[in-house]
């Protein structure tokens, strides 16, 4: 809603009071895209089993157990609970078969001459019979789709039931939204877990004698809170318990949570990866993390006026950051140690982060202020090598960056003698950017690839306008003794950028696509 006064800092809103500005479709729709896959599910093929017709050979059955137990794992989970019926031996390797129980896989959805709805209620039976007749353990269990509204005494049961049983993946997302049901603290005596999703969710409030400790979750390496809330939005002092309670957690996600929490604080020896996703925090303070490599940022929410909300992003204790991005001026606020990074403050050790080698930042060049960030930032990172600029369009341009302006810039050592690579997407053409691309092919010499991903990537042909104004660029004066290449990209449909791409700690570089 343009034109709103910023929320205060001590505001918090009501459970699913955001609702009404982000639709719910939409808001289920990009959870579901966050979420991790299920090890095998319908949705990625159907699997079938044939064991033969009557009257011909079942040689299925004579393979060895630990391919039949294979084989099982693979299947949905509603027909490898019906291989049970082929004989004695196939109940007794469904039975031992550790479990993979997609919920999603039990839907069956109405057809012409059926029922005219999908029946939940046979869904949440079916998921049901399977968690408490399969005797365990549960290697992978997501429940995306099961209606918990109705059947809120059965969550404690579930939960224990999980416990006993192991389970070691688990995403657990409450349904129909927007009604937020309280998740029991049993939750928090899964202990063989190795990844945790929770979705729309009342967390537990901090009560005494609520587990914690690093006994709580001491095999855990991936959790993801996706739009939960406690008493009226996401308590930075729950995220703070999760982290306290998980000793080896490599990735911490907070998705979709744009009502709260107000302040997130990290601290943890584990952590290699924070994604704040989709979501808002006044401040999000990377305080004492060792061994943290990645701070991803995307607060791009759509139908939500983000530029209304400006968190403050510390960096206090963060040795080994290597990938940073997308820090944006328009609703970033940079300090680091206890410095307020502006455009113009002079760097001392104290305010630089030397560890960082690939930052990415999102730039309204229509709006000077904000790209006179983008030698700040460079000059707080001196290590960077890999550069990746994003152009956002400005609804109400102010000032300009022209050629004239780069030139003025004063020397960048990273621009100069580290970068080797830089890509520039959402290229549309205009004499601001042109401008940036001329700064930087002038200025880093060690430049080996530039590369542009063009806004309408859908259209572009070779005799675009836009495609026309780079191959401009040719005759720009090169610092780089060995002319860098120059890539241009006319990616088809959206960018590649996704959550899974931007927590994917097997990436070298989560924005190149």
């Amino acid at each position: 809603m343009p034109g709103a006064p910023p929320r205060s800092p001590g505001h918090r809103s009501s459970s699913g009071a955001g609702v009404g500005r982000v639709a719910v479709d939409d808001l289920m729709s990009a959870l579901l895209t966050c979420l991790p896959d299920p090890p095998f599910s319908a949705a990625r093929g159907r699997g079938t089993l044939f064991c033969g017709a009557a009257g011909q050979e079942d040689r299925i059955s004579h393979l060895p157990k630990a391919l039949l137990s294979n084989i099982i794992s693979r299947l949905p989970a509603k027909d490898a609970a019906r291989t049970t019926t082929l004989s004695t031996r196939w109940r007794r390797l469904w039975a031992s078969t550790p479990l993979i129980l997609d919920d999603a896989d039990l839907v069956v959805f109405p057809q012409r001459g059926g029922p005219p709805r999908v029946d939940w209620a046979a869904v949440f039976a079916a998921v049901d019979r399977i968690l408490t007749s399969h005797p365990g353990p549960f290697r992978c269990v997501h429940l995306t789709v099961c209606h918990m509204a109705p059947h809120g005494g059965a969550l404690a049961r579930w939960l224990r039931l999980l416990a006993a049983k192991r389970v070691e993946d688990l995403v657990f997302v409450s349904r129909p939204f927007p009604v937020h049901v309280r998740l029991p603290a049993d939750v928090l005596r899964i202990s063989s877990l190795r990844r945790l999703y929770l979705g729309f969710w009342h967390l537990p409030d901090l009560l005494p004698g609520l587990p914690r400790g690093p006994e709580v979750f001491p095999h855990l390496q991936e959790i993801g809170l996706c739009h939960n809330a406690t008493r009226s939005a996401l308590s930075a002092e729950v995220i703070e318990h999760l982290l306290q309670c998980s000793p080896v957690l490599e990735k911490l996600a907070i998705i979709l949570n744009y009502d709260g929490p107000t302040h997130v604080s990290v601290r943890s020896r584990s952590l290699r990866c924070v994604v704040l996703w989709m979501s808002l925090a006044w401040e999000l303070a990377v305080v004492a993390t060792p061994r943290l490599e990645r701070l991803i940022l995307w607060q791009t929410i759509p139908g939500y006026p983000c530029e209304f909300f400006v968190t403050k992003v510390k960096i206090r204790n963060a040795p080994e950051l290597r990938v940073l991005g997308y820090l944006e001026p328009s609703i970033h606020v940079l300090e680091i140690g206890n410095t307020v990074i502006q455009a113009g403050t002079r760097m001392t050790p104290a305010n630089m982060v030397p560890s960082v080698k690939i930052l990415a930042v999102k730039v309204r060049f229509g709006i000077r202020k904000e790209a006179k960030m983008i030698p700040t930032f460079l000059r707080c990172f001196p290590g960077v090598e890999t550069l990746h600029v994003m152009s956002d369009e400005a609804d109400e341009p102010s000032g300009k960056c022209n050629l004239k302006f780069w030139q003025e810039v004063a020397p960048i050592d990273c621009l100069e003698a580290r970068v080797k690579k830089v890509v520039f997407s959402q290229f549309r053409g205009k004499r601001m950017e042109l401008a940036f691309l001329r700064f930087v092919l002038e200025r880093a010499q060690i430049l080996e690839k530039l590369v542009v991903v063009l806004a309408n990537g859908d259209t572009a042909t070779e005799d675009d306008e836009t495609c026309t104004k780079l191959k401009a660029l040719a005759t720009a004066k090169r610092a780089s003794q060995s002319p860098p290449t120059v890539v241009i990209v006319a990616r088809e449909g959206d960018s590649a950028w996704c959550f899974h791409r931007a927590s994917d700690l097997s990436a070298s570089d989560p924005f190149d696509g």
